[in-house]
């Protein structure tokens, strides 16, 4: 087929590779002559765009190879997609009545709801001064050094409570949502010792359980060594003590919500790199983690090459994030493994490095490549995927297509929640972002402004302008 051709078959069925199926989650029947009742149709659309993926992350040309659909519709009934494709066809193929929303998108570019693969949103405390600092030339390095950077936060989080970190990581959402993320990893981190990076960990399953997002928890004590601490002992508090507390508290968490336990069990993140955590180190937290059934991934990269990269690959991390540093041996290995790589071009371009990640060779290379905003009080506080989308453009060489793979279906892939959200096809969630221009180039263009007019997620609006 060409490329970016519409395909009717994939209009209007899933692929084998996920169980749900085009007609599942609706409760009204298929009418006699074989059309299928909706409670959302989105049509028409000046320009529905979408990456396709079958059974994983999508790699290297395929990255590029998107479907851009002229005059094209959405149908969707309880919360999935139920039929994707030409607005013409996509009449025929549906039923509507007085209770379907009919959405008109004909000025308006239709995407996947877009994905937030790394963020540190929950801390409390303020790190302005450190950006007048950047601004006079120190390095991260130095501002932490002068008492500034994750340990600041450390201090000012340490002091909150569950109320207001749950309280300030929900505006921080809601900010995320009207730039287009419908789904996101959060980080624990600026706690540093058992109890607080504990009370972290409850306001990320307190937003998991409110929000109206996808939420995904990873657990990172791991996050730089707290202050008088010496590190191997820190390590030690980690493994023996946090990670089983993080165990039953999920265990508790699942039980409170009715699900199995596998939905709360968060992520395990170490910052391995100069003046943090040592390879050792991290090799030692995560084979901890992983013998009580935990699944792990890793900055890794970001300022020196410790060799985290290759132990993400040999562990099956989920992800390595940042790669500023990743060597060509280590790019191979990736492109080999289903760790996905996690760029993070808001964080070189807030630090005013002079490199970022070598995304044009990874993607070459076969990579699985995903962005995100690496949203945190300090070295990154930008909170927007449009703009990060134009950053990866201007600043890592992607093509417009290959950023939309790496917001949506990659970012999905690398949180765990790939075979559910991240495209606009049949039998998936009915995940959409909605903007105010009419074709794909039209987004990373116009950096530094928010493109978004209307967000659904699962099949309802959210957010609307």
């Amino acid at each position: 087929m060409i490329k970016g051709q519409y395909d009717r078959n994939w209009a209007m069925t899933r692929n084998t590779g996920n169980p749900a199926h085009a007609h599942e989650g609706s409760q009204k029947a298929i009418s006699k002559d074989g059309r299928i009742p909706i409670d959302l149709l989105i049509s028409p659309i000046a320009e529905l765009v979408t990456a396709e993926s079958h059974d994983g992350p999508v790699r290297g040309e395929d990255m590029r190879d998107i479907k851009r659909i002229k005059n094209a519709a959405i149908a969707i009934s309880g919360g999935q997609i139920i039929a994707v494709g030409l607005a013409d066809e996509i009449k025929h193929a549906v039923v509507t009545d007085e209770n379907t929303q009919i959405i008109d998108a004909s000025e308006n570019l239709v995407s996947p709801g877009l994905v937030d693969a790394h963020t540190h949103l929950i801390f409390d405390g303020n790190r302005a001064d450190e950006f007048v600092m950047r601004s006079q030339g120190k390095t991260y390095t130095e501002i932490a050094a002068a008492g500034g950077g994750i340990v600041k936060s450390m201090r000012a989080t340490q002091n909150a409570d569950v109320e207001r970190l749950v309280s300030l990581g929900r505006k921080r959402i809601e900010r995320m949502l009207e730039s287009g993320t419908t789904a996101l990893e959060v980080k624990t981190g600026y706690g540093l010792e058992a109890e607080s990076e504990l009370r972290m960990l409850e306001a990320i399953y307190r937003l998991k359980s409110e929000s109206v997002l996808d939420i995904v928890p990873t657990f990172m004590a791991a996050h730089a060594i707290p202050p008088g601490k010496e590190r191997e002992r820190y390590v030690d508090d980690i493994v023996n003590d946090m990670l089983p507390r993080v165990v039953a508290m999920a265990t508790e968490q699942a039980e409170r919500e009715g699900v199995h336990v596998s939905h709360m069990m968060p992520y395990i993140d170490v910052f391995c790199d100069r003046g943090y955590f040592t390879l050792e180190d991290t090799r030692k937290i995560f084979a901890a983690a992983i013998k009580l059934g935990l699944k792990t991934r890793v900055h890794s990269d970001e300022f020196v090459n410790l060799g985290a990269t290759t132990l993400a690959v040999e562990l099956g991390a989920a992800s390595a994030d940042h790669l500023l540093n990743v060597s060509d041996e280590e790019i191979a290995l990736l492109a080999k493994s289903s760790t996905v790589a996690v760029l993070l071009p808001g964080t070189s371009f807030y630090l005013n490095l002079s490199d970022h990640a070598p995304a044009r060779r990874m993607i070459e290379e076969g990579v699985a490549v995903a962005l995100a905003t690496d949203y945190n009080p300090g070295s990154c506080h930008i909170s927007s995927l449009p703009f990060v989308w134009g950053l990866a453009c201007l600043h890592l060489k992607m093509l417009p297509e290959e950023a939309l793979t790496a917001l949506t279906v990659n970012g999905a892939w690398a949180i765990g929640l790939g075979a559910n959200i991240g495209q606009l096809r049949p039998g998936y969630q009915a995940d959409v972002t909605i903007y105010d221009v009419k074709q794909l180039e039209e987004v990373p263009y116009n950096i530094g402004w928010n493109p978004v007019k209307q967000v659904i997620k699962k099949g309802r609006t959210v957010y609307s302008r």
